[in-house]
C-alpha cells in the first residue's frame, strides 16, 4: 500500500500540547512502517486557515487530489481533528476519497463500517468542543465588557493627546471633530474612548 502523510498544526497549539508538524509526521511515519505501507508524499499545512472550511488549506487540498488521482492509496494523519473538526467537512473527504483515512492516535481502519462509524463519533466530538470553547470565550469577552474591563491592546498615544480627546470629548465634541483637531484618526479617537475610561 502506498500512504500519503498529512500533517497540520497552528502556533499556539503546538506551543501547548508540543505536537509539531516534524513529531506528527515522524508518527505517521512509524505508524506506516510499521503498517508494511511505504510512503509516497508528505503535505505539510503549516499554519492552520483558522479552522475554516477545508477548501481554503491549499495542502490538504493537494493531498486528496493526490489520493483521487491515483497517486497513493491511503492518508495517513495523527488524529482525525488534524483533517478538521466539522462533520460537514468530514463527509465531503469521506465522498471524495471514500474510506481511505488512517489515524495513528485513534487507530482507526475506516475500510470497516465500525470504523467509519467511530470516526463519526470522534469528529462529532471534535466539533463540539471546538463549538463550546468558542462559547465560551463569547461570554466570557461580554462578561468583561459588562464589568468594564477593556478588550485587546490598548492604543499607543501619550498622555497628553489621551487627555485632550477626553477633554474635548467632554466638552461635546464629536468623534469627527476631535480627529480633525488633533490631527489623528477618528479609530484612534474611538479607541482611546473606549480604552481609556474616566
Amino acid at each position: 500500500m502506498r500512504a500519503i502523510i498529512y500533517a497540520r498544526v497552528s502556533t499556539e497549539e503546538q506551543k501547548r500540547k508540543g505536537y509539531s508538524i516534524e513529531a506528527q509526521i515522524e508518527a505517521c511515519r512509524a505508524y506506516a512502517k510499521a503498517k508494511g505501507w511505504e510512503v509516497v508524499g508528505v503535505f505539510e499545512e503549516p499554519k492552520s486557515a483558522k479552522e475554516g472550511s477545508i477548501e481554503k488549506r491549499k495542502e490538504l487540498q493537494k493531498a486528496l487530489t493526490f489520493l483521487e488521482e491515483g497517486g497513493s492509496d491511503i492518508l495517513i494523519v495523527w488524529r482525525l481533528d488534524r483533517l478538521t473538526r466539522s462533520i460537514i467537512d468530514f463527509q465531503k473527504m469521506i465522498e471524495r476519497i471514500g474510506a481511505r483515512i488512517s489515524s495513528v492516535e485513534e487507530g482507526l481502519d475506516m475500510s470497516t463500517s465500525a470504523g467509519r462509524f467511530v470516526a463519526n463519533i470522534l469528529v462529532a466530538f471534535a466539533q463540539y468542543e471546538r463549538e463550546s470553547i468558542g462559547e465560551r470565550t463569547k461570554l466570557g469577552l461580554q462578561r468583561a465588557k459588562k464589568e468594564g474591563k477593556c478588550i485587546g491592546r490598548p492604543p499607543k498615544y501619550s498622555d497628553d493627546i489621551v487627555k485632550k480627546v477626553k477633554e474635548l470629548y467632554r466638552r461635546g465634541f464629536s468623534r469627527r471633530d476631535i480627529s480633525e483637531r488633533l490631527g489623528i484618526p477618528d479609530s484612534a479617537v474611538r479607541s482611546i474612548l473606549y480604552y481609556r475610561k474616566s
